[in-house]
């Protein structure tokens, strides 16, 4: 009775297009669904529908070749992980290292008015992320690549310029058990702010900010997460790409 209610309910999905990942599953009594093997559990098959739903599926209630198609694929795949199957929770780190203060100092004798004063500061900056696993699938040699954005400032007699420099590094998950987490923290990145005022020129000032990190995991040449801190800071280098391959096309 079940089975024939959830394949009553699948049927509603038939008449969408298809897409390149979809199969054709048939059940015991002739009936087919389109739809994408996304995983087992125990003894049901767990498919993805045209609309991006997720139904499971007894096995027993499949056509033998369905059956033989889903252990074979389950065997292959049952230690791929996929984004659906993670979280991955980012906090950044900010520690101060060094903060410098000069007073008002006369660069010429008798003179008050060619004053000048310095300061500077050096912050070193981390990410520390916690993979959480929320599924049943065990896995091993995870590799993260990472880009920490760090935007630069300056502004002196020649006037003043922005710039956007991309560190890049990785890390090493060894071990992802089931319904697990792993932890692991990027390298230090140090930034300095330093302003000099007075004396016979401009004010002179460099800022240096980390503005996002961009990281991507993968286990051998399978690319199952890429995610931003701000979430919204990967759309943004998106948009940017974009007009920036607009502007270099109207050149």
């Amino acid at each position: 009775m079940k089975t024939r209610l959830l394949l009553a309910v699948v049927s509603l999905f038939c008449t969408l297009i298809a897409r390149a990942e979809l199969r054709s599953f048939t059940n015991t009594e002739g009936k087919s669904i389109k739809a994408e093997l996304v995983a087992m559990e125990g003894e049901a098959a767990v498919l993805k529908l045209g609309n991006g739903r997720t139904a499971k599926v007894p096995l027993k209630s499949l056509s033998a070749e369905d059956q033989t198609f889903i252990k074979t694929w389950w065997e292959k795949n049952k230690n791929n992980i996929t984004d659906g199957d993670v979280r991955l929770e980012i906090d950044k780190n900010t520690t101060r290292i060094d903060r410098q203060v000069s007073k008002p100092k006369a660069t010429g004798k008798g003179n008050q008015g060619n004053q000048t004063s310095s300061k500077m500061t050096k912050d070193s900056y981390s990410y520390a992320c916690t993979l959480k696993n929320y599924s049943r699938k065990t896995v091993s040699d995870i590799t993260v690549d990472y880009t920490i954005y760090k935007r630069v400032s300056t502004r002196g007699k020649d006037g003043s310029d922005t710039s956007t420099e991309e560190i890049d590094g990785s890390a090493k998950i060894d071990l992802l058990e089931s319904n697990g987490s792993a932890t692991f923290e990027t390298d230090d990145v140090i930034c300095v702010d330093s302003s000099k005022k007075g004396g016979n020129g401009p004010t002179e000032s460099s800022r240096e900010t980390i503005v996002g990190i961009v990281l991507i995991f993968s286990v051998g040449h399978n690319e199952f997460l890429k995610q931003s801190h701000p979430t919204s800071f990967l759309d943004r280098l998106e948009e940017e790409e974009k007009r920036q391959e607009d502007r270099d096309r109207g050149r």
